[in-house]
């Protein structure tokens, strides 16, 4: 069942983000509605909500838990969508960070597997070949 609301439109005031292009294309799955959702996090109006999702306001960052929960999603990539958005409205964020970051933080299920591997390894951190990161490859993911 489709509950549409009134089309939206990008303003040309908009900075759009990962972020908000990710909650535009995913905030069907919620089932809520704007005026669901704005309830949810109790705003009394629903604009905050559209405003997030075209990006002519940014998501504060004390919202991520609750849209994490919402989408049904791990916080940490929500995380990073968030940096790359404030890095795009204040370049004081650097993006050196960002890419570290990107490339560092694990998902809830990527921390299982780091955590498996540091047991089996009784956390000696060492380097493996091509050879051996295949193998694992193939243990894992059949």
């Amino acid at each position: 069942m489709s509950r549409a609301g009134r089309p939206r439109v990008n303003s040309k005031s908009a900075t759009t983000s990962p972020l908000s292009e990710f909650l535009d294309a995913n905030w069907g799955s919620t089932g809520l509605t704007n005026d669901e959702a704005a309830s949810e996090f109790g705003f009394r109006a629903p604009n905050v909500i559209s405003m997030w999702r075209t990006g002519r306001t940014a998501v504060p960052i004390s919202r991520l838990p609750k849209i994490a929960e919402l989408l049904g999603i791990d916080l940490v990539p929500l995380f990073i969508m968030w940096l790359k958005q404030a890095r795009l409205r204040n370049d004081v964020v650097p993006a050196t960070l960002i890419e570290v970051l990107d490339r560092r933080l694990a998902s809830a299920n990527e921390a299982e597997v780091i955590k498996a591997l540091r047991h089996a390894t009784k956390n000696a951190d060492p380097v493996f070949s091509a050879a051996q990161l295949a193998a694992i490859g193939a243990a894992v993911l059949p």
